[in-house]
C-alpha cells in the first residue's frame, strides 16, 4: 500500500514559528521607547521591554524595520 507523505504538518509548523516570533515582537516592542536611568545619572532610551541592549534589537531588527514603515507616526 502506497504511503504519501503530506507537507502539511511542515507547513503549519512555518507558520507556527511564525506567528510566535511576530507575537513575541509585538508583545515586547514599545515604540515610543522607555526612558531607563542609572546610578551614573546616564539616560538610556530603550523600545523593548526587556532592558536586553543587544539580542532584542538583533533579533526583531527585520520586523521592526516593517514596523517603522507600516506604523511611522508611532516611532520617533
Amino acid at each position: 500500500m502506497p504511503t504519501t507523505r503530506s507537507a502539511a504538518p511542515i507547513f503549519a509548523a512555518v507558520l507556527l514559528l511564525l506567528a510566535l516570533y511576530v507575537g513575541s515582537y509585538l508583545a515586547l516592542v514599545v515604540p515610543r521607547g522607555r526612558m531607563n536611568s542609572t546610578s551614573r545619572h546616564d539616560c538610556h532610551i530603550y523600545h523593548y521591554r526587556v532592558n536586553s541592549v543587544k539580542l532584542a534589537p538583533r533579533l526583531f531588527w527585520p520586523l521592526e524595520q516593517a514596523d517603522r514603515k507600516l506604523r511611522p507616526d508611532s516611532w520617533p
